[in-house]
């Protein structure tokens, strides 16, 4: 039996029963720290373009988008949900990106076939199994990025694949064809870092893998070695011979991978990998109770050959989510690095400008030294720190609950009134005694839309 079709029948043949409590709770709260990252993006006017959009196209269907309950098919509102959820970078990290590519279609499935909270959980679960499993086979993806490739629209599209499977209850043969159809949909650029782009990768991924399930299931076919083929996904994104399959199934639910290795739930809304420099920042500056016009100079390693790193001067908020320098900036002028700090006006500001014009490019060997940040004081004080593992790490510095309930807050009390932000957040939170997911995008729409 290949590792791939190994993996699909470990989770076809999973039940909620055998879930640990750990893991659901964990699946929970990513649930609601990916519903309020697009919430948080549904209140931007850039989220009216895909709306727009599914107007042109005629799409309307049985499912909705978060936030404005536009009606559409069922792959476009994954599709529409799944933009909105990656597109300020406010959702976890894995490394990549898998709640985007999990939760928008789970709601969307959830709605057209009126599924209850545990089957959504017990496929939450596996999925990020099966995204998680991907990335170790690649080791962590870090090489293909620089190549060119975002792994997020191509593990998501596998993942979105077989959660689809799951839920429509697909044969092994259908569940594995499945991924088959997803794995040759997978797409993005690491171009596109930085732009509206990024937002399609988990768009598209969450869409094709429910395409993919559907497909299958009338009797589409694709080929059957889709992901370990010589000409397959792991060839394709790694080159033959430079990744490891055995990844894919070994330890199969013991532990499931939400639980260890875990998943970064972010407390900053910009690129993860900034995040061990922007707290280092932020302690110096707490510990030592300095003020913006103390600091003259910031000595640190920009990274900026780097993907997720390369924006030096941003224009807009969606670069400045990958500029390391920006957010140094910000941490000093503000003390804060939230929604707020990456506001339009905030990008070209002079303050802003000038406060990037003391932070000088300090190469150092790649590994923890490039996470290290010197500020130099007008009084001559030159301070250092590094953190090892940044704010919101799963296993060493998590967020803790009462942080992740009030980011949720913070994100959807953009768009919906405080009364019905709690109400989501109590449905999502009890989502195993949730009878039809319908009721939970109920609350997720918000009145204006909703009337």
């Amino acid at each position: 039996m290949s590792r791939t079709r190994e993996l699909v029948e470990f989770v076809l043949d999973t039940g909620y029963d055998q879930l640990d409590p750990a893991v659901v709770h964990l699946a929970k709260t990513h649930f609601l720290d990916c519903v309020g990252s697009a919430l948080a993006e549904a209140a931007h006017p850039r989220s009216q373009i895909v709306q727009r959009y599914l107007a042109r196209i005629g799409a309307e269907g049985p499912c909705r988008v978060i936030g404005y309950g536009r009606r559409a098919t069922i792959d476009n509102a994954a599709f529409a949900n799944g933009i909105l959820a990656h597109t300020i970078s406010f959702d976890d990290s894995g490394p990549s990106h898998p709640s985007v590519t999990i939760v928008p279609p789970l709601l969307a499935m959830g709605e057209m076939y009126h599924l209850d909270g545990k089957a959504i959980l017990t496929a939450q679960v596996l999925a990020y199994d099966v995204f998680q499993r991907l990335n170790a086979v690649t080791e962590d993806a870090w090489e293909m990025r620089k190549r060119g490739w975002h792994p997020t629209g191509f593990f998501g599209a596998v993942t979105s694949a077989i959660l689809s499977a799951k839920l429509m209850k697909l044969s092994l043969e259908d569940s594995v064809n499945a991924i088959a159809i997803a794995a040759t949909m997978g797409g993005g650029l690491s171009q596109n870092i930085g732009s509206m782009g990024m937002g399609l990768h988990a768009g598209n991924a969450s869409r094709n893998g429910i395409m993919a399930a559907h497909l299958s299931q009338e009797g589409f076919r694709a080929d059957a070695d889709p992901l370990e083929g010589r000409f397959g996904l792991m060839d394709a994104l790694c080159g033959p011979g430079s990744y490891e399959t055995h990844a894919l199934t070994e330890g199969l639910g013991a532990p499931f991978r939400l639980l260890d290795p875990g998943i970064t739930i972010k407390p900053y809304p910009n690129c993860w990998a900034h995040h061990k420099v922007l707290d280092s920042v932020l302690h110096l500056q707490q510990t030592h109770a300095l003020t913006p016009d103390q600091i003259a100079r910031v000595e640190v390693d920009l990274q900026a050959d780097k993907p997720t790193y390369r924006y030096l001067a941003p224009k807009t908020d969606l670069e400045a989510r990958y500029s390391l320098g920006y957010g140094i900036a910000l941490c000093l002028l503000d003390g804060a690095l939230g929604i707020d700090q990456f506001a339009d006006d905030r990008i070209q500001d002079p303050r802003t400008l000038e406060m990037m014009g003391r932070i000088h490019h300090t190469p150092q060997p790649a590994g923890a030294a490039q996470n290290e940040v010197v500020l130099v004081l007008t009084d001559g004080r030159r301070l250092s720190h590094r953190v090892v593992h940044s704010k919101g790490h799963p296993r060493f510095n998590p967020m803790s609950e009462a942080e992740v309930q009030a980011k949720f807050a913070g994100c959807a009390g953009r768009l919906l009134p405080e009364d019905q932000v709690a109400r989501a957040a109590g449905l999502i939170n009890a989502l195993e005694e949730v009878d039809d997911l319908a009721r939970v995008m109920d609350a997720l729409i918000a009145p204006a839309a909703a009337g």
